[in-house]
This record gives C-alpha cells, structure tokens and sequence, in this order.
C-alpha cells in the first residue's frame, strides 16, 4: 500500500480496513463516504489527482450539488445494484463514470463506495465520431440533393419529350388542313371535311396541354375526413353515366358500408377512382363487370377497383404508371401518372395485378 494514515476510517473494523488496503493500491480512483456526507477512505490514486479530502464533505471536496448526494446517500437503498453517473472534474475539465455501491460494515453501519473511471478518452472518441456522423450526413444531403436535380432534369427531358411527341400529330394535322385550304380548288364539301378536322385537332391538342399542365402541376391533398361508401357510390354514378362508355358493364360498389369516415381529400380521390373507372370501362368495351371496393385494413384504407376485361400485357405492367405511356390512340398517357401522384401526396402507394380475361386490379393504400 502506497500510503498508510493511522487514524482513516476509525469506526470500520480491521477486516474493512483489509479491503480498503486493497482499494488503496488500486488505479481506479475510490472513495467511501458515511450517512453524513464525509470522505472515511480515499485511496492512493484519488488523493495523488485531487489531493487528500478525507474528512471532508464529499459535495464540497467534488463540487457536487447537494441534491445529487441526497439521491446517492438516501434515495439508494441498502441492497440496490450500483448505480451509475458521469462527472466532470471543474479542475481540469476531466471526465469521469462514477459508480455507487452500498457497503456494509461488520458493525451493520452503511457506507457508499464511489469508483471513478476515467473515460475522457472515450467521451472524446465518442464526440469525434458524432462530429464525422453529422459531416457524413451532410454530405449525403448534399449529395442526394444533386442526385435529386439531375434526376429531376432527366424527368424534366422526358416530359419535354412526351409532350412534343404528342403535340405533334395534332400539330401537324392542323397544319395539313390549313394548307389544303390555302388552295382555291377546294370545294365546299371538302372545306367543310378540312375545317371539321381541323376542329377536332384542335379540341385534341387542347385536352393534351390540359392533362400535361394538371399533371405538371399537382397540388398537394387537403385531407378531411370523407364518408368512403358515399364516394364509391358517387363514382359508380358517374360512370353509369356514360351509356356509351358503359355500354353493359355492369357496376358494382361494396364493401364500404360499415367504414369510419377516413382522411383524405374527397376531390382528387375522385380524381383517381373515375380515372381507374374509365380506363377499365374502355377495356372492357360493353362487357363484363366493374368493382369498386374499400376495406379497412391495420395499415388504413384499401380501395380497389377490379374488372374482369383482358387485362394489361405483362411487358407494360412495369410502364403504366410512367408519363406518356399508352396503348390508345386517343390517350395521353398522363392519367395514371395523375393517380400516382395523387396517391403518393396522400403518403399512400398504388399497385396493380392482372391475369388476362380474370381479373385486372388497382389497389390504392391509403395511410392512417
């Protein structure tokens, strides 16, 4: 033992004085405190760092708050596991890991022994690698920002694309009409077939800049709790509307009777619903039969609409979503990139699955 003090801790017995002869020699810095907040015992490595306190009021010799003691002295029951805390040395600014431990004397008298570990090293470890986390994410925002950019550029080039692609039948269509009628030989009747398409172009090209500018533009959903079985069954009579379109495709809307009221902006899922409605309505070109469907599932709301017309090929399943893509003539490609968008600003996703002559499905989740 490096240091011998004759009158330390002169109410433990001499098997105490045994084990605090062993913490003396011990690199860890060790104190033992009474029930009145004084130092009985520091050992040799405590005293040679901050100088002999035993005797002293442990609070005043530390600096501790008083409170701190009271929680450490009388909050701590006789028998409880260590607990353990973090200090800080005012002197030199030191960082230390203080476990507590009751201690009992062979007389039954109770003491508290602190062992302080010095972890300033690892506290500043552990800060310069919080420091490179914070840099490193940094630069993945950073760098997922000039992704974003350059991606949407590229998407920006599509649509461009897209848009002039379908611009430019109609475009052209109109242009070959005004030249015929530049010709005096043009009779009346011919005239009449030339200003007639050039009407129809005309309508066309301004259906395709209407969709281009509401997908170009979106908004984001204004959500209010919306009844779900009145809006299917507003949708199911839109549809039936259309004597032409529906021909004798039978309609059908269940499911959502017995639902709560859910959030969601009633206008653009309307929107998406009579988009998905029509689209199955002109495949399944006067036969067949049209679901809508709602359930409420633990993730939210599902709606689904089903048509058992001949499906969508397996090499456009992966494309149907994407801007500009369609198989119709008279299509422009952005109304299921429309309900995407729209389903997406409600955090929500859609899906769909088909199995030709069986059964075509969009499936719309929708998020509590």
């Amino acid at each position: 033992m490096k240091h011998k003090n004759p009158q330390r801790c002169d109410s433990l017995s001499l098997n105490t004085q045994s084990l605090l002869a062993m913490l003396d020699s011990m690199e860890d810095r060790i104190y033992v405190v009474d029930r009145d907040y004084r130092i009985r015992f520091m050992n040799w490595s405590l005293r040679r760092d901050m100088g002999e306190g035993e005797g002293a009021l442990c609070y005043a010799f530390f600096g501790h708050d008083p409170q701190t003691c009271d929680e450490c002295q009388h909050g701590m029951s006789s028998f409880e596991p260590e607990r353990r805390r973090e200090w800080v040395c005012p002197a030199d600014g030191r960082v230390y890991e203080v476990s507590v431990s009751p201690l009992h004397g062979p007389d039954g008298s109770i003491f508290r022994l602190h062992i302080m570990r010095d972890i300033s090293q690892r506290k500043a470890l552990e800060a310069a690698l919080q420091e490179q986390a914070r840099s490193l994410e940094a630069k993945v925002r950073e760098q997922a920002q000039v992704l974003f950019r350059q991606e949407r550029l590229s998407f920006l080039g599509e649509i461009a694309a897209g848009l002039a692609h379908e611009l430019r039948t109609p475009l052209g269509a109109i242009l070959t009409g005004v030249k015929l009628l530049e010709k005096a030989s043009t009779d009346s009747d011919q005239r009449t077939v030339i200003l007639e398409l050039i009407g129809n172009e005309t309508q066309r090209l301004e259906r395709k800049l209407s969709e281009f500018l509401r997908y170009a533009r979106g908004r984001l959903p204004e959500k209010r709790l919306t009844p779900v079985q009145p809006l299917l069954e507003d949708v199911g009579r839109v549809l039936a509307t259309d004597a032409v379109l529906r021909g004798d495709v039978r309609i059908h809307v269940h499911g959502a009777s017995n639902m709560d009221p859910f959030p969601m902006d009633a206008d653009l899922i309307k929107e998406v619903l009579l988009n998905l409605g029509q689209n199955a309505l002109q495949a399944l070109s006067g036969k067949g039969e049209l679901h809508l469907e709602a359930r409420s599932t633990p993730e939210g709301l599902e709606i689904l609409v089903r048509d058992n017309g001949p499906g969508i090929p397996s090499g456009d399943m992966v494309h149907v979503f994407k801007p500009f893509f369609t198989r119709r003539s008279s299509g422009t490609g952005l109304g299921l990139a429309v309900c995407k968008d729209i389903v997406e600003a409600h955090g929500g996703r859609i899906s769909v699955s088909s199995l030709p002559h069986v059964q075509t499905t969009f499936r719309i989740i929708l998020p509590r």
